[in-house]
């Protein structure tokens, strides 16, 4: 398999993020709203957003984000994000290490290619900023093209 560059996506929350632990310790679940860009020779656009993750027991966030990119050509990609941030020092700084799996869905007959892909996201979370970068690629099969 190899992966092709389709994007880097800007998400922050516009709101407070909300997370709850209703059991007595770190797992719960949380939920928050924001905006972002997205910008790629192949998809780019401006982003709205909505996220509600879980928490496991050891603090590992298992994102749940689906949102709307809405393009320059007034088209729409919807897209899901899911995996895991694990946050980690880095610069005696906090940072979420981010990998996700990434799903686009359109109508729109620019898009639509992505409705049969597979893609993978690597990013960070700047937890203080509550805002993330991500880079995104679709996954090229090597066994059937």
């Amino acid at each position: 398999m190899r992966l092709d560059r389709l994007c880097s996506m800007e998400l922050s929350y516009t709101s407070e993020f909300h997370l709850a632990r209703p059991y007595a310790g770190e797992s719960g679940v949380g939920w928050g709203l924001g905006e972002g860009t997205v910008a790629g020779d192949r998809l780019s656009g401006s982003v709205q957003w909505s996220n509600q993750p879980n928490r496991r027991g050891d603090g590992v966030m298992l994102p749940n984000t689906r949102g709307v990119i809405a393009t320059a050509e007034s088209a729409e990609a919807f897209f899901d994000l899911t995996g895991r941030t694990v946050f980690v020092e880095q610069n005696g700084e906090e940072v979420g290490r981010q990998l996700l799996m990434t799903l686009f869905e359109s109508e729109n007959e620019q898009y639509a290619w992505l409705n049969n892909e597979v893609c993978i996201a690597e990013g960070a979370i700047d937890p203080v900023r509550a805002a993330a970068h991500f880079e995104v690629f679709v996954c090229q099969s090597d066994l059937v093209r």
